[in-house]
C-alpha cells in the first residue's frame, strides 16, 4: 500500500469568484484609462499661465473740467510720476468677458466671469451697458467702446474695476437661437410679458410670464428684450445671468452628447474669443462635477440711473469687486476708477 499523499482535485473557480475577478479587472483598466486619459489633457491642454501681478495707475484724471495747474515756468511744477498700486492675484483665479453682440453693431451684453479653480467657483457679474466711464478725455457710455473693438471694452473694464481681463469671448446673439434649437429648446421663467417690435433689428418678441419651453428665436428675444422691463437694462441683464444658467444646465447633459459637434459649428461660426482651444480643454477638465447651483454667483454692477448715464455706488462696487477674490490683498477703492460727471 502506498503512503504516498493523496492529491486533492483541483477545485474550479465559482461563477460568482470569476464575475468578481472580471469587474476588478475592468476596474483596473478603467482607472488606467481615466489617468492615461487626464494625463494627456495636462501634458496637450496645460495650466493657462498669466501675470501673477497686477500694476494700477491711481493717478488717474477723473475730471476733464479741471485741467491741471498752468504755470510760468515748466520746471516749477514738474509733473509728478503716477502712483502706482501693485496687487497680486490668487493662484487658480481666472478671468473672462463675455461680450454679446447684435447683427447691427454694439455690445448689448457685457459680463464680468471669473473661475476660482481651485476652489471650483465662479461668478458672473453684469456691466450695464449705460455705466459711465471716462475714456480718452471723455465720458462715454461703456457699450459705446466697442465701436473701437473687443480690446477697447477689455480696457474700459479693467480701468473701471481695477481687475485683470484674461479672456474675452464675443458672441453674437444669435448664437442663442440656433443653440436652444439644436437641444429641442429650453425650460426658462419668463419674469415678464415680453411685447416689443423692432422692424429695424428684425426683432419681434411676443412672449408670456412663466416657467415655459422656449425655443431659439423665443430665446434670443428673451436675451435681447431690453424695453420690458420698467428698469430697462438693469431688469434685462438679471434675465441674461439667470438664462446663460439654465442654458448651460440644460446643454451640459448626456442626452446632447451626439451634438457636439453642431454645437462646435455654431461656436466657430458665431463666436470670436482670445481663448486658445487647450485653454478651453483645460478649465473644461476643472468644471467638470461643478455644481452650478451652489458654485455660481451671479451680480450686477449697483448704481442708480441719472440721466444719460448709470452711475455706480462706489461702496457697493468696492465690495464686490473683493468679493470676487482676484486678489491676495484687500482692494482699496483707488484701484477703481469709477466716476461721476
Amino acid at each position: 500500500m502506498s503512503n504516498a499523499p493523496r492529491r486533492q482535485a483541483k477545485r474550479k473557480p465559482s461563477f460568482l469568484s470569476r464575475l468578481a475577478k472580471g469587474l476588478y479587472i475592468m476596474l483596473f483598466v478603467l482607472s488606467l484609462i481615466v489617468v492615461v486619459g487626464y494625463a494627456s489633457l495636462n501634458l496637450l491642454a496645460p495650466k493657462p499661465t498669466v501675470d501673477n501681478q497686477v500694476t494700477i495707475d491711481t493717478n488717474r484724471r477723473t475730471d476733464p473740467s479741471a485741467p491741471p495747474a498752468a504755470t510760468d515756468d515748466p520746471d516749477a511744477n514738474p509733473t509728478p510720476k503716477p502712483d502706482e498700486l501693485v496687487l497680486h492675484r490668487r493662484d487658480g483665479v481666472y478671468t473672462c468677458l463675455l461680450l454679446g453682440v447684435a447683427d447691427q453693431g454694439g455690445t448689448d451684453t457685457i459680463m464680468l466671469g471669473v473661475f476660482d479653480t481651485n476652489a471650483k467657483t465662479a461668478s458672473l457679474i453684469s456691466i450695464p451697458r449705460d455705466t459711465v466711464v471716462y475714456q480718452n478725455g471723455k465720458y462715454r457710455k461703456i457699450n459705446s467702446t466697442y465701436a473701437d473693438g473687443e480690446e477697447a471694452v477689455v480696457a474700459a473694464v479693467r480701468d473701471l474695476l481695477g481687475v485683470p481681463v484674461d479672456y474675452w469671448v464675443s458672441v453674437n446673439l444669435k448664437a442663442f437661437n440656433s443653440i436652444v434649437n439644436q437641444i429641442g429648446g429650453v425650460y426658462f421663467t419668463v419674469p415678464v410679458d415680453m411685447d416689443y417690435e423692432d422692424p429695424y433689428q428684425d426683432l419681434y418678441i411676443h412672449i408670456k410670464a412663466g416657467y415655459q419651453k422656449l425655443d431659439g428665436k423665443q430665446a434670443e428675444g428673451v436675451m435681447r428684450c431690453r424695453n420690458c422691463y420698467a428698469s430697462a437694462d438693469i431688469g434685462r441683464t438679471a434675465t441674461q445671468r439667470a438664462f446663460l444658467v439654465a442654458l448651460a444646465k440644460q446643454t451640459i447633459t448626456p442626452s446632447n452628447a451626439d451634438k457636439v459637434t453642431s454645437l462646435i459649428n455654431t461656436f466657430n461660426q458665431y463666436v470670436s474669443t482670445t481663448m486658445k482651444l487647450s485653454d478651453m480643454v483645460w478649465f473644461g477638465t476643472q468644471a467638470i462635477g461643478m455644481d452650478l447651483d451652489a458654485a455660481l454667483t451671479t451680480g450686477s454692477l449697483e448704481g442708480e440711473w441719472i440721466s444719460p448715464y448709470w452711475q455706480l455706488d462706489d461702496d457697493a462696487v468696492l465690495e464686490l469687486v473683493n468679493g470676487l477674490g482676484i486678489y491676495q490683498e484687500e482692494v482699496p477703492a483707488k484701484a477703481l476708477h469709477i466716476v461721476h460727471p
